[in-house]
């Protein structure tokens, strides 16, 4: 992380954090940290928000931090150590994905159901139906799912 990056501060102060909790902070105290006003998309889109290789995902990223949650009703972001992740069961010697686990996916991505259903050539109403429990994705979108965690820095684990 450079320091001239207007969000090397919140690296800094990412970075001093314990990894043994998650950290809260609201919008207004990411401002604070920084110094400059958040833009308008991270008041109200998740994609701004991302664990990618945007400037401010790599604030969080190479303090060792991943956002977990954000609250856009109550402004504030849920960052968690990186080192935590996510348990994915195996199915017929597959990677199973439960409907919960497909939403960890799509919402660490930062994407829409349709976002994801779009990638996954199927319809937003199937990725609706997994995440509800109606319906469990088959092995060769398990397949799928498990791609697109992995480009996407998704930690999870099999077993």
């Amino acid at each position: 992380m450079s320091p001239k990056s207007k969000y090397y501060p919140l690296f800094k102060y990412l970075k001093q954090q314990p990894d043994s909790g998650l950290v809260e902070l609201s919008f207004v105290e990411v401002e604070e940290l920084t110094g400059h006003k958040l833009p308008a998309s991270a008041q109200i889109t998740r994609a701004w928000w991302a664990n990618g290789k945007t400037s401010q995902g790599r604030a969080w990223q190479d303090a060792g931090w991943l956002v977990d949650d954000v609250d856009f009703a109550n402004q504030y972001v849920v960052f968690r150590p990186a080192r935590i992740t996510y348990r994915v069961s195996p199915i017929r010697k597959s990677v199973g994905w439960s409907g919960e686990q497909v939403k960890s996916l799509r919402e660490f991505a930062g994407w829409s159901q349709q976002e994801l259903a779009h990638r996954l050539a199927v319809r937003q109403q199937t990725v609706s139906d997994w995440e509800v429990g109606n319906h469990a994705a088959r092995r060769s979108m398990s397949k799928l799912l498990q791609m697109i965690a992995e480009e996407v820095g998704f930690p999870y684990e099999t077993g």
